[in-house]
């Protein structure tokens, strides 16, 4: 720290009063400011051979004559910057490693096996904390998981009902969705990591309480997952149009992957109309509101052709069919005679 901030930490002791030499990362503003400093401080390797979260950094070689020379410039620098390292907690030469809590290797980004273990070992839920529990768990894993919303839905209906913790029930259908989702969790895909400048794929799919997405990128002829987002559909939401959904979809994905929309050009893979709609003069309200959300980035629609991968099964269906209705449409009465029609002059 420096030296004049120092005596601003001073806090009070049985043996007197002290300060801290040292920034302590239990002030407010404490991470924040280191990961300013590790930013300042690598700004020259960011990117390029290192990857740095706070106090997570990770040297990044393509060959073992680069592991040298990029092990050499980061201890430099931390030199320069007089920062020390714990041995016990360093690791060289690796070509598979954890960070930020994913398994990273040339490949691409695999799930952490503790956190898809530690869903995969749960019991059924017998209370309400169970199953408050098992959403936290899933939400770690929903960038693997396609269609996370929607298969979770019985969980979010089981935690609604409960106003008290009387009123728990686990009905079939949750337990169903429970043992479902394990299977999921277990064969979890690997994600691959976009190269600069790359084109990417975009999936839509509606349902009637969620909405999801897949983004997907080709490697050798083969489409491969980069993210999977996915949301539950809240209050009028529900009540949306099919179209409306898509859109909605679309819109989500480019919040949630912000970063990927700002530096690829998207091709939403699709056969509705999307592209028409958004373009049309007529639309107002919220869609009109969208498309000006969606304009800022550099998004092509398609046309969908075959679908290359499984991992696309669940997108094939983009709006399910609406449930028919239980009574039989009656036959129109024709008119006793033609009407007339008067309009205009408009020439459409």
């Amino acid at each position: 720290m420096a030296k004049e901030d120092e005596e601003k930490t001073a806090f009070t002791t049985s043996q007197g009063i002290f300060c801290y030499s040292k920034m302590p990362f239990g002030l407010k503003n404490a991470g924040a400011t280191y990961q300013r400093l590790v930013d300042k401080a690598f700004q020259r390797q960011i990117g390029r051979n290192l990857e740095v979260y706070v106090d997570d950094l990770v040297i990044k070689s393509r060959t073992e004559e680069e592991i040298i020379r990029d092990i050499t410039e980061t201890f430099k620098t931390l030199r320069q910057i007089n920062m020390k390292l714990n041995p016990k907690k360093c690791s060289f030469g690796m070509q598979e490693g954890m960070f930020l809590g994913y398994k990273v290797n040339t490949d691409g980004l695999k799930v952490c096996p503790e956190k898809a273990d530690a869903v995969l070992s749960l019991p059924s839920p017998r209370c309400l904390k169970d199953v408050q529990k098992l959403n936290g768990k899933l939400a770690s894993l929903n960038r693997f998981l396609s269609k996370s919303a929607e298969k979770s839905l019985p969980f979010f209906k089981t935690l609604k009902k409960c106003t008290k913790k009387s009123d728990f029930q686990w009905t079939q259908e949750a337990e169903a969705a429970f043992k479902q989702m394990k299977k999921l969790i277990a064969e979890l895909p690997m994600l691959t990591a976009p190269k600069e400048k790359e084109e990417l794929i975009v999936y839509l799919a509606a349902a009637k309480e969620a909405i999801s997405a897949v983004l997907m990128t080709d490697r050798e002829g083969k489409q491969v997952p980069v993210y999977f987002v996915s949301r539950a559909l809240r209050g009028p939401e529900i009540n949306y149009t099919p179209m409306e959904k898509l859109v909605l979809a679309l819109l989500s994905a480019s919040k949630r992957l912000k970063r990927y929309f700002q530096a690829h050009t998207i091709v939403v893979i699709t056969d509705q109309p999307i592209k028409q709609l958004l373009s049309s003069s007529e639309i107002s309200g919220r869609m009109l509101k969208w498309k000006f959300e969606l304009e800022g980035y550099d998004i092509q629609y398609r046309p969908r052709t075959a679908i290359k991968g499984q991992i696309l099964a669940d997108f094939i269906v983009e709006r399910p069919e609406e449930e028919s209705p239980d009574e039989l449409m009656t036959e129109p009465e024709e008119l006793p005679e033609p009407w007339t029609l008067f309009t205009d002059g408009s020439s459409c």
